[in-house]
């Protein structure tokens, strides 16, 4: 009897060696992705995200890359993030009920009150139609090795899930002039997952825990944010050179 109740605890501790192992394990990859996503020294503006007219991730059944773009410029803060989707739409409905005098004294909701974006981020793959075979998302632009050059010509496409492979694109746009300041493309495969794979780790700790529209729940998911980081550190660093104050460094607005 003495024996058995020897080898159960035995057994427990070591489990509960393994256990603490893997959560020392997890953190250390939580960390890990965590320090992926690059800090600024300095905030380069206000900034805009906008999705483009093809909502390629719809076909894969994940949530809008706004998501992870929101993430990125948060934890970087590189950028003052404003928000112009439903947040916009809801502070239009409050803007409404002050101007019918619905609103309490004092609510201070009128016009003047918006901040300008300097720029607008707008998140997209390599070419979004399609191939015929289905198992990857566009198709490979200027030929062998694709127009971007690293890693293009790997994949027949922009995503190519059978492979989890993964080519994105983010594009900054000066919101007063138009001109592109930036348009960088990232590159991600499923190797590149060895930080971010199984529990606790970048996905399962850091990235998960804001919310990702389900790009943690899935290889090809976990490739286009790794893809995605890829552009997003290659766009801060080119964009190192902006101006302090983008609306003085415009032309005077008339």
């Amino acid at each position: 009897m003495k024996k058995i109740i020897f080898a159960v605890a035995a057994a427990a501790v070591a489990l509960s060696g393994t256990t603490a192992s893997a959560k020392s394990s997890g953190r250390k990859e939580q960390e890990r992705g965590t320090q992926e996503i690059p800090v600024c020294s300095r905030n380069l503006g206000v900034i805009a995200i906008v999705e483009p007219d093809d909502k390629w991730w719809r076909q894969l059944e994940l949530g809008s890359p706004e998501e992870i773009l929101r993430i990125f410029v948060q934890r970087s803060r590189c950028f003052t993030l404003v928000n112009r989707g439903r947040s916009l739409q809801s502070r239009a409905m409050e803007r409404a009920l002050a101007d019918s005098g619905e609103l309490q004294r004092g609510s201070n909701i009128g016009r003047g009150q918006v901040l300008a974006a300097d720029y607008f981020l707008e998140p997209n793959i390599v070419s979004a139609n399609r191939n015929s075979g289905g198992n990857s998302l566009g198709g490979v632009l200027g030929g062998v090795g694709g127009l971007f050059g690293r890693g293009f010509g790997a994949v027949a496409g922009g995503i190519n899930v059978k492979k989890r492979e993964a080519n994105v694109t983010l594009s900054v746009v000066n919101a007063r002039t138009t001109v592109e300041e930036a348009l960088v493309e990232g590159y991600a495969r499923k190797s590149d997952l060895s930080f971010g794979a199984g529990g606790g780790g970048f996905f399962g700790g850091t990235f998960a825990a804001i919310g990702g529209g389900g790009y943690q729940n899935t290889e090809i998911g976990q490739v286009i944010v790794l893809a995605y980081l890829d552009a997003y550190k290659q766009m801060v660093s080119q964009l190192g050179g902006l101006p302090e104050d983008a609306s003085l460094d415009a032309p005077p607005a008339e």
